[in-house]
């Protein structure tokens, strides 16, 4: 029988040792005032949150919604958040350092750190401002680092759901995943490719990347390094007609 103390050191033990076994990413989620953050959603009477849609793939999500009152950027209600712009609102406000100094020296125990923004703008395309053309985007592409979503865009503003898929999405390119990592109806593939009613889930595709694919081009941040695109070979060798990859051996 557990003695209370005992009961308190194992309450605070096997998290974090579960933690380290399958390397944490801190995710620091701020938003602009006038905004929200994605609603979690409900399946067959269970809730899904972005922690446990990547937890049912193997991956320990820590969501912290942390600023809620950035003030939106002076620029024309039609106009686009560039992606300088989304670069300094980060700069200004991340807290989660690109390189953390909790992470562990072995590979199966770092902790990675991503940063994610709700702006109320529209985004840019190919430094292009095309109001209501995307939903969300990874911007910081060398590192997988940040992303955000485009509360301006109405879908974002009215579908909770199309909402909550979209930051899991862009949640999903910080990890490396590609759009044709997708399987028609599953979280990578793009609302104008969908085959079928939207589920949230990973694709097998997906789930064998994130469970199997070295840290370096998996996971997200500084630590990890890799720059979107980068991939092993047995990545690459999955069909990608939708993009260009570069082969690499990520260690």
């Amino acid at each position: 029988m557990f003695t209370p103390s005992f009961r308190v050191l194992l309450s605070i033990v096997v998290p974090v040792f579960a933690c380290l076994l399958v390397s944490c990413v801190s995710l620091e989620f701020d938003r602009m005032t006038g905004t929200t953050f994605p609603p979690a959603q409900t399946v067959n009477g269970q809730a899904v949150t972005l922690g446990t849609v990547f937890n049912d793939a193997g991956i320990s999500l820590d969501v912290e919604e942390d600023d809620t009152a950035i003030q939106p950027l002076n620029i024309a209600q039609d106009e686009c958040i560039s992606d300088a712009e989304l670069s300094t609102l980060e700069n200004g406000h991340r807290h989660l350092s690109l390189f953390p100094a909790s992470a562990c020296p072995f590979a199966f125990c770092n902790t990675y750190h991503l940063y994610g923004a709700v702006v109320d703008h529209y985004g840019e395309v190919l430094d292009v401002c095309v109001p209501e053309f995307i939903l969300g985007k990874m911007w910081q592409g060398h590192t997988r680092s940040a992303f955000a979503v485009f509360y301006r865009a109405n879908t974002i503003r009215t579908d909770g759901a199309a909402y909550f898929r979209t930051t899991a999405h862009e949640i999903g390119h910080a990890f490396n995943l590609h759009h044709s990592d997708g399987d028609g109806t599953s979280i990578m593939t793009q609302s104008d490719d969908l085959t079928g009613d939207p589920v949230y889930r990973f694709s097998e595709q997906s789930r064998d990347h994130l469970a199997n694919h070295p840290g370096q081009c998996k996971f997200p941040g500084a630590v990890a390094a890799a720059p979107f695109t980068w991939v092993i070979n047995d990545h690459a060798a999955w069909a990608h007609p939708q993009e260009e990859l570069t082969i690499t051996d990520c260690q």
